[in-house]
């Protein structure tokens, strides 16, 4: 046991006086802290929207995960983590202007669904619309705490959240940023899984982002604009 000093008034002596504290949970040889044997990291996702883009997209479970991950070998690529949850989704987006406008405007939404039987989602939708060259239209949305977005979740096609942006004739909006603040978690008892869509050209051992539909770089409607890419 540690033994700690202090100073007593009109104590006689050299004016101290033993006293013991209890011995820190951390430092007590008997009684090993606990610890947590799994990675879990917070990660930022930014996404542009490409040619592709139909105007709204349903994001999955498995395509975020499917958005970070490993090369096994040229043409094999398994995923870093085992689950995720979303903490909020941020979308920008510019109007075009050309002939058909009366002037450029645009319309992003996004939406926790909640209409899907045993998928307790919260159903929260949100949008936002601007006009003009200056200002670009943005919204943000985090799902409810209780719903199963904002809960971790395996590799599945159930839907996590949806995304819009349209110009003003309903067309869909190319550049978009889209960003989704997520929570990665694996697991040791969970053997690693492969991407959804196979991949090649890959440089073994090295990580990769993908695309917010879990494509190819080639092939998906909307880029991660971390590199590398693939």
């Amino acid at each position: 046991m540690k033994k700690h000093f202090s100073k007593t008034k009109g104590s006689k002596g050299n004016g101290r006086v033993a006293r013991t504290t209890k011995v820190d949970r951390d430092e007590d040889p008997t009684v090993p802290p606990q610890l947590l044997d799994q990675l879990s990291t917070g990660f930022t996702l930014r996404f542009t929207t490409q040619g592709t883009w139909p105007g709204s997209y349903t994001v999955t479970y498995g395509n975020l995960l499917d958005a970070w991950f490993v090369a096994g070998t040229a043409t094999t690529a398994y995923q870093l983590f085992d689950f995720v949850k979303v903490k909020k989704v941020t979308v920008r987006a510019m109007g075009v202007a050309d002939g058909a406008h009366f002037g450029p405007s645009a319309t992003v939404g996004i939406e926790f669904p909640g209409l899907v039987g045993g998928q307790f989602g919260s159903g929260k939708q949100r949008q936002s619309s601007a006009i003009g060259e200056t200002v670009p239209a943005y919204v943000s949305l985090k799902p409810d705490p209780m719903s199963q977005a904002a809960q971790f979740q395996p590799s599945t096609s159930n839907a996590a959240f949806i995304v819009r942006a349209v110009d003003g004739l309903r067309a869909a909006l190319y550049g978009v940023i889209i960003d989704v603040q997520v929570v990665y978690k694996n697991s040791g008892d969970i053997n690693p899984a492969a991407v959804t869509t196979a991949r090649a050209g890959l440089t073994p051992g090295l990580i990769y982002f993908g695309g917010i539909d879990g494509l190819a770089t080639a092939n998906t409607i909307a880029k991660s604009t971390f590199i590398p890419i693939a």
